[in-house]
């Protein structure tokens, strides 16, 4: 074959197929393949399977982030302006229209207005940002001032760059607004009588949407959007996107919302308030509780709590005193649990009104020791009636009565007063407390129940449940909004056994010597408390103490309850008669003169004064009150 013929042979000789671009093709075309099915796939799902959550998100991004309309009042129940939003404004700067000023004489001219150094602005305003916060929640007056303020300018001549002057020499200058700012108003809430009610109303956050109390309790009532107007909102420059459905009154004049009534009384809330606090301060304690309700009712009518803080300035206060321990921490109630311990013994049958019980000052139960407080000094009382269990807070008497009531009858009795359950009282956070089922009821746990100890409960709780008591055996869910739903009523106690309880426990004061709780112009009927502190890291008590009253006046028709409670009080003599019987009886007198009760007895005259005594003999000792408990 010749050369040529050989050349023109490799020339038409079929190629091998490339297997290395075939696979190549492949790969990119099923790539291609899989991305697109997976685009057409996430589309499918956001439009098809998300598509409702989607929408929400919208509306979420394009909705207003600070309101435009005033959140309700908060009102007490006589009117009086507990919340309200108050306009106020945040103040911008942009620089890129500061013009000829510079950042230090802008700082000058806003110094006077915003109470601040000039140094402090300057560097603020020289921050290398587009718009910069200078500072929030200023009033419409500092507003109007920086608005009147003018800055001097001096005229320059274009050609030479020199100052231009008048005939007699003086440079020429200009007066001109503060150029480069922006105020942006917005609804801040505001409390016109400072820290009155404050574990009741809450605080609120509208920035990081944190609320408490009332406020976030009533939040669908505050915020609800005004009958009528259109939601702002805005594109993802803060642009309003729908700004021609809104009304021009709206935006010029905010609409508010609904109000919420309470039903606090601001003058009783003042004086539970002041009243504790005092007792706080006399006694060195670290916090205390007043609970005042109608138990016709269920109406809170004042809600004190120590330490207070400043809604307006929750941020400042520590977490601890943001916190209503009244009904979020649980305690022992101690001897205020025996006028519940009496009750269920006299309802479940196993005594009388006239029944008589052998105390002996002290006994041993499932191999603990239960003794009276007062054992050291009394020995042994002998048989006594329930007006001197109640009266002497016999712990012996009434762990006999709660060891004779059948356990699971003893719990279901338990449970119709509250305990271990919550009230449903319209505030957040509240606890459940603690009564644990009678099949795990030892001997001792049983009998440590009849005075206070084998269960916790919340300072709410058992004023509720006296409540019942005060309301001839009917429990009413306590609540601090007006027209709120409650649960319906529910019989605790039989009437009988209602008015015989409140009549124990009003002889039990009436009798009793130099008593600080009996008043001089109504009966009362109550039961003083003193229990020991659970530890907070571990198992038992520590040295600290609850001191405790609940009571109700009058007591032949009652119209308050009132449950105080003080944590750790540190004076010699502390005991529920020393340290809460007193700021009872202090705040009882004025709620009777301001509520206008008729006195069910006349008031003894005041002593005659006294001509002074001799120098050398000193004056005679006032007698101490009588320990209301263990």
């Amino acid at each position: 074959m010749s050369k040529a013929t050989r050349s023109q042979h490799r020339r038409r000789a079929p190629k091998k197929p490339n297997h290395a671009k075939v696979w190549r093709f492949y790969v990119v075309f099923f790539l291609f393949l899989g991305i697109t099915l997976g685009i057409v796939g996430k589309l499918l799902y956001l439009q098809v399977v998300e598509s409702d959550a989607l929408k929400q998100k919208v509306r979420q991004a394009r909705s207003q982030s600070v309101v435009l309309f005033n959140r309700g009042r908060v009102l007490d129940r006589n009117g009086v302006i507990l919340a309200q939003d108050t306009l106020l404004y945040d103040l911008f700067a942009h620089p890129r229209y500061y013009g000829k000023f510079t950042p230090a004489q802008i700082a000058q001219g806003l110094s006077p207005a915003l109470d601040l150094p000039v140094e402090v602005l300057t560097q603020k305003l020289s921050e290398p940002y587009s718009t910069i916060g200078v500072i929030k929640n200023i009033h419409k007056t500092v507003v109007d001032q920086i608005r009147e303020t003018r800055l001097e300018l001096v005229r320059v001549d274009k050609k030479s760059k020199q100052p231009l002057r008048n005939k007699d020499g003086s440079i020429v200058t200009s007066q001109l607004s503060i150029p480069g700012l922006d105020f942006v108003r917005k609804p801040v809430r505001n409390y016109p009588q400072g820290s009155l009610a404050a574990h009741v109303l809450g605080y609120v956050h509208d920035e990081a949407n944190v609320s408490s109390g009332v406020e976030a309790a009533a939040k669908h009532i505050l915020r609800k959007i005004p009958e009528g107007m259109e939601a702002a909102q805005f594109n993802g420059r803060g642009e309003f996107i729908n700004l021609e459905a809104l009304s021009p009154e709206n935006i010029v004049t905010l609409p508010k919302s609904e109000d919420v009534t309470l039903t606090l009384d601001a003058r009783l809330q003042y004086v539970a308030e002041r009243e504790l606090a005092a007792g706080i301060e006399r006694t060195k304690a670290q916090r205390g509780a007043v609970v005042m309700m109608n138990p016709r009712n269920g109406e809170v009518l004042a809600f004190a709590v120590v330490p207070n803080y400043e809604p307006e300035t929750f941020f400042k206060a520590p977490a601890v005193h943001l916190k209503n321990w009244a009904m979020t921490d649980v305690y022992p109630p101690g001897s205020t649990f025996k006028i519940l311990t009496v009750a269920c013994g006299l309802e479940s049958g196993v005594i009388k009104p006239d029944s008589k019980i052998l105390d002996t000052g002290k006994m041993t139960v499932g191999g603990w020791e239960i003794r009276n407080y007062d054992y050291s000094k009394r020995g042994a009382p002998g048989m006594i009636d329930l007006v001197y269990l109640l009266q002497h807070s016999s712990n012996i008497a009434s762990a006999k009565i709660a060891m004779q009531i059948p356990p699971k009858q003893h719990r279901e009795l338990l449970q119709r007063f509250g305990m271990g359950k919550k009230t449903g009282i319209d505030l957040p956070g509240e606890s459940s407390g603690i009564l644990r089922p009678a099949e795990d009821w030892d001997q001792s746990t049983h009998a440590t129940l009849g005075f206070g100890y084998g269960l916790a409960s919340t300072p709410l709780q058992m004023a509720a449940a006296v409540a019942a008591i005060a309301n001839e055996g009917v429990w009413n869910q306590p609540h601090v909004i007006k027209g709120t739903k409650t649960e319906p009523s529910r019989r605790v106690l039989s009437k009988e056994t209602a008015r015989t309880v409140t009549r124990l426990l009003t002889e039990s004061i009436e009798t009793a010597p130099n008593s600080t709780v009996k008043l001089k112009t109504l009966k009362v009927a109550g039961k003083t408390g003193t229990s020991r502190k659970p530890k907070e890291n571990g198992r038992g008590y520590d040295n600290n103490l609850f001191t405790s009253f609940v009571g109700f006046f009058p007591a032949e028709d009652p119209q308050v309850l009132m449950m105080v409670v003080v944590d750790s009080p540190t004076i010699a003599e502390a005991w529920g008669s020393t340290v809460a019987g007193p700021i009872f009886a202090s705040i009882a007198e004025e709620t009777i003169s301001y509520m206008g009760m008729k006195p069910a007895r006349i008031a003894s005259p005041p002593p005659a004064p006294k001509p002074p005594a001799p120098t050398v003999s000193p004056e005679p000792s006032a007698p101490k009150p009588v320990r209301g408990d263990a």
